[in-house]
C-alpha cells in the first residue's frame, strides 16, 4: 500500500504540474512536506532544499532544490507537488528511495578468499544500490583473479530486492586456471626490435625470478598503457603515422600459459620541417628558440617535443605566469614527410603565492621544512623555485613521499602552495658483523636517529666488539644551527685494536662545520684531536721496524683541520641512478700535538642509466699523506686499502697496501682505488637488486711502485629492506699473493633496522 500511495502520489504530481506549467504561482511558502522517505531522514533532506518556509516562492529555486536532493544519490527519482491555499504556498518533496544493499553473497571462490575479493568491490553492505558500482565491481574481481595468475576467469552477477527496498547483490565466480603470460609477439615491426618494444613495456614474460616480480601477470590495463608507451616509442623516432593494434590475447589449451601478440604498421620516418613560437611572446622569440632543443631537419621527437614544451612553460611560469598554455600545433606534410611544428603560447596573468600550507608532518616541526624553501609567502610564482624547494625538502630523508601542489584561490592573481609530506621511520638499530685474519668474528651495533625530537638533528651511538678489536663511537649534528644555513657536529670516540703481533688505543673526537654554497655544492671544515698509543709488540720486532719506532712514541697527539668542498647531484640517496659526486679536500695536522703532516685526497662518483634499469656506477678515491718538520705520519692517519664497499673488496682489510714483517698491515702514504659496478633490480616491488663489480687499486708508499695495481672481481645484493639497508658483497681476489696471506675471497655484511 505504501508503494501504491507513492505512486499515486507522483501521478497526482504530474497532473499537477502539467496543469500549473502555464502560469507562474507567487506568495509565501507556509510549509515544506517531504513524502516517501524510509531510511533517508527528513533533515537530511530538508537541509539541501533551499526554500524555507516563510520566505517568497520562487520557481527557480525549487528547480534548484529538486535537483540539490536528487544529488543526495539516494533516491530514484524525485518530484515536487506546489499547491496553493489562501496565497500561500505548501510544496510537498515526494521521493523514491534506491534499494539497500543488506548482504552481498559471493560465490563459487575456492582459489582466494572472500575477505579478499571484498576488499576490491565497490558496492558495499549497507549502502545505498548503485549499478555502476556493481558492474565495476565484477571488472575489479576479475583483474584480481588475473593479477593471481589465473586467467579466464568470469564473473556472473545479480540482484534481488527484498520486500522493504532491500537489496542482496550476487557474485558468482567461474575461477579459472593459474598460469603466466609466457610469450610477447610482435608483427610488422622491422625498425624497432622486440627487444626494444618490450623494453618500455611493463607487462612482462616469465622470466627466471617470476617468484619475485611481477612478470608473468597480464593487467589488461597495464597492457593498455603499454600499448600507449609502444606507440609514444614510435613517435620518438619520428614514426608519427605509426598504428599500433589492441593486443590479442591467446590462451593455451590448458590455460596454464597465456601468448600476446601485437599487430605494427610502423609508417614512414618524418623530420622536423618547420618549428615556430607564436602567441604571448615573453622577450623574443629568438630567445626563446635558443633554449628548445628541437632542430629542423632533424628525426621529429616526440619526447624532445615535451621536454620543449616543459621549457616553455618553466620560463613562463618563473616569471610568475602560473596559468601558462604551451600548445604543440602540429601539421602533417605527407608527401614530403614532414611535421611543422608551431608552440602556441597564452601567458595568462601573472601569480603572486598567497599562503604555503604544511601537511603530514607529525612529527617533523613545520620550520624545518620551510628553511628548505627556495620560495615564500608573497612571492612572485615560480615553477624552478618551486621544483628546488621540493628537491632540497626530499634531500632531508626525513620524508618517504613529498608533494607540492599549487592550489588556485578566489583571486586570480594568487595561489596557495600546499605542500604535503609522508614521514618515515628515522630511528635506526643497525647491525653487521664480519670476519677477518686480523679481527677474528666483529659484530657491530648502532643506534641512530636523523631527525630527532622532530628539529632535524641527527645523533649517533655504535660500537664494535670483537675477540680482537673494540670500538665506541657517539655523535650529534645539527644541519641548520639557529635555524641558519650552517651546520654543526661534534662526535667522540675510543677505540682499541688487537692485532696479531701489537695492540693500539685510539682516543679522539672531531668538531664539524659545514655550509652550503649553492643547491649543489658544499664545503666543510673539520677539527679533529687524537692520541694513539701503540704497545705490546711482538717480542721479534727489531728497532729498525716500523712498529717499533711506534711503540717507543708512547702516547702521541695529532690535531688536524681538514677542508672538504663537495658537488653533489645524484638524484635519489636510496636508489641513485643518475648523477655525481666529487669531492676534495686537504688536511694539515701540527695545529699542536706531537704529529705534523699533511694529505690531499678527491673521489668522485657517477651513476648512468643504460639500459632500461641497468645503472652503472663508476667510483675513483686518490689520495696522498706527507709527513713534514721531520715528523712521520702516525699509523692510524695511512692510508688502509682493502675491505669494505669505500676502497677495494675481496680483500681483508688493510691488505691491498704495505705489511710489515709480520705481515700486519701499516698502512699507505699514497693510495688508489677505482671501481666499475653494474646493478640491476630483481625486484622493484620488493627493493632488491644484484650488483657485480671490479675493483682496482693499491695502497703504496712510492709512486715507484704504483704497479702492478691490486684487482678482484665480485657480486653483491642491495636491498632496502623493511628492517633498514642490507648490503652483501663476496669478492675474489683475482690474483692473490700467497707470501702476503691474502685469502682469495671475502665476504662484507652489513645491515640496519628501522624502529
Amino acid at each position: 500500500m505504501r508503494v501504491l500511495s507513492i505512486v499515486g502520489l507522483f501521478l497526482a504530481i504530474f497532473l499537477a504540474t502539467s496543469v500549473c506549467s502555464g502560469f507562474a504561482q507567487e506568495g509565501v511558502i507556509k510549509e515544506i512536506i517531504v513524502f516517501g522517505n524510509e531510511r533517508v531522514d527528513k533533515e537530511v533532506i530538508l537541509k539541501e532544499i533551499g526554500s524555507k518556509a516563510g520566505e517568497d516562492f520562487s520557481q527557480e529555486r525549487v528547480r534548484e532544490d529538486v535537483k540539490a536532493v536528487y544529488r543526495l544519490g539516494y533516491f530514484r527519482d524525485v518530484q515536487v507537488d506546489v499547491s496553493e491555499t489562501e496565497g500561500e504556498i505548501i510544496l510537498t518533496f515526494a521521493v523514491i528511495e534506491k534499494p539497500f544493499v543488506v548482504n552481498i553473497v559471493i560465490s563459487g571462490n575456492v582459489k582466494l578468499d572472500q575477505e579478499e575479493i571484498e576488499d576490491v568491490i565497490e558496492v558495499k553492505r549497507d549502502t545505498v544500490l548503485e549499478m555502476d558500482k556493481v558492474q565495476s565491481s565484477v571488472t575489479q574481481i576479475k583483474k584480481l583473479y588475473t593479477s593471481k595468475r589465473y586467467f579466464g576467469s568470469e564473473v556472473n552477477h545479480w540482484v534481488e530486492v527484498e520486500k522493504g527496498n532491500r537489496a542482496v547483490v550476487y557474485f558468482d565466480i567461474v575461477e579459472g586456471v593459474k598460469g603466466y603470460l609466457t610469450k610477447i609477439i610482435f608483427i610488422g615491426n622491422t625498425v624497432l626490435g622486440a627487444r626494444k618494444l618490450k623494453s618500455v613495456m611493463q607487462t612482462k614474460e616469465k622470466g627466471w625470478t617470476w617468484w619475485l616480480t611481477k612478470s608473468g601477470r597480464l593487467e589488461t590495463d597495464v597492457l593498455e598503457v603499454d600499448v600507449s608507451r609502444i606507440r609514444s616509442l614510435y613517435y620518438n623516432y619520428g614514426y608519427v603515422t605509426v598504428k599500433v593494434d589492441d593486443p590479442e590475447i591467446t590462451l593455451s589449451e590448458n590455460k596454464k600459459s597465456i601468448q600476446i601478440t601485437i599487430r605494427i604498421e610502423e609508417g614512414e620516418q618524418y623530420r622536423l620541417g618547420s618549428l615556430d613560437i607564436t602567441g604571448d611572446i615573453l622577450t623574443t622569440k629568438e630567445d626563446l628558440l635558443k633554449g628548445v632543443k628541437s632542430r629542423v631537419e632533424k628525426v621529429y621527437n616526440a619526447s624532445l617535443v615535451q621536454k620543449d614544451l616543459l621549457w616553455l612553460s618553466d620560463q613562463y611560469a618563473d616569471q610568475g605566469y602560473a596559468y601558462v598554455d604551451v600548445s604543440p600545433m602540429t601539421m602533417l606534410d605527407s608527401e614530403n614527410r614532414l611535421v611543422h611544428l608551431n608552440f602556441k603560447i597564452e601567458k595568462g596573468i601573472e601569480v603572486f603565492i598567497n599562503r604555503i600550507e604544511i601537511a603530514g608532518n607529525t612529527m617533523t616541526r613545520d620550520k624545518v621544512i620551510r628553511r628548505e624553501l627556495k620560495i615564500g609567502e608573497g612571492d612572485r610564482y615560480s615553477s624552478t623555485r618551486i621544483r628546488k624547494s621540493r628537491q632540497r625538502v626530499a634531500r632531508t630523508q626525513y620524508f618517504k613521499e613529498v608533494d607540492f601542489a599549487p592550489s588556485p584561490t578566489e583571486k586570480k592573481e594568487l595561489i596557495d602552495l600546499d605542500i604535503r609530506v609522508e614521514e618515515q621511520q628515522m630511528g635506526r638499530l643497525e647491525f653487521g658483523a664480519g670476519y677477518s685474519n686480523e679481527y677474528g668474528v666483529v659484530g657491530a651495533v648502532g643506534v641512530s636517529h636523523g631527525n630527532l625530537f622532530g628539529r632535524g638533528y641527527k645523533a649517533y651511538l655504535k660500537g664494535e666488539l670483537g675477540e680482537e678489536v673494540m670500538t665506541y663511537e657517539v655523535g650529534f649534528t645539527d644541519p641548520r644551527f639557529l635555524d641558519t644555513p650552517l651546520s654543526v657536529g661534534l662526535s667522540a670516540y675510543n677505540r682499541t685494536y688487537e692485532y696479531n703481533t701489537y695492540d693500539a688505543d685510539v682516543i679522539g673526537g672531531t668538531i664539524n662545520f659545514g655550509m652550503e654554497i649553492t643547491d649543489t655544492i658544499r664545503t666543510d671544515l673539520d677539527y679533529l684531536f687524537e692520541r694513539v698509543r701503540i704497545y705490546d709488540i711482538d717480542y721479534s720486532y727489531g728497532p729498525n721496524d716500523y712498529i717499533y719506532k711506534e711503540k717507543l712514541r708512547g702516547w702521541t697527539t695529532t690535531s688536524k683541520v681538514t677542508v672538504t668542498v663537495t658537488r653533489d647531484t645524484i638524484n635519489n640517496v636510496y636508489n641513485p641512478t643518475k648523477g655525481s659526486t666529487i669531492w676534495v679536500a686537504g688536511t694539515v695536522a701540527g695545529l699542536g700535538g706531537d704529529n705534523y703532516f699533511y694529505t690531499a685526497a678527491g673521489g668522485a662518483s657517477w651513476y648512468h642509466s643504460i639500459i632500461g634499469d641497468l645503472v652503472v656506477n663508476l667510483r675513483g678515491n686518490i689520495g696522498i699523506i706527507r709527513g713534514y718538520n721531520n715528523s712521520e705520519v702516525p699509523l692510524p692517519s695511512k692510508f688502509f686499502v682493502g675491505g669494505g664497499a669505500k676502497t677495494l673488496r675481496g680483500f681483508e682489510y688493510g691488505m691491498a697496501g704495505p705489511l710489515d714483517s709480520k705481515l700486519e698491515p701499516i698502512g699507505a702514504l699514497n693510495m688508489v682505488a677505482f671501481t666499475t659496478e653494474l646493478t640491476y633490480p630483481l625486484s622493484k616491488t620488493i627493493g632488491l637488486k644484484v650488483a657485480v663489480f671490479y675493483d682496482i687499486g693499491k695502497g703504496f708508499d712510492d709512486w715507484d711502485n704504483i704497479t702492478p695495481l691490486r684487482n678482484a672481481v665480485g657480486v653483491g645484493f642491495r636491498w632496502y629492506s623493511p628492517f633498514g639497508p642490507i648490503r652483501i658483497d663476496w669478492g675474489y681476489n683475482l690474483m692473490p699473493i700467497s707470501h702476503r696471506g691474502e685469502k682469495t675471497n671475502v665476504w662484507d655484511f652489513s645491515m640496519g633496522a628501522m624502529f
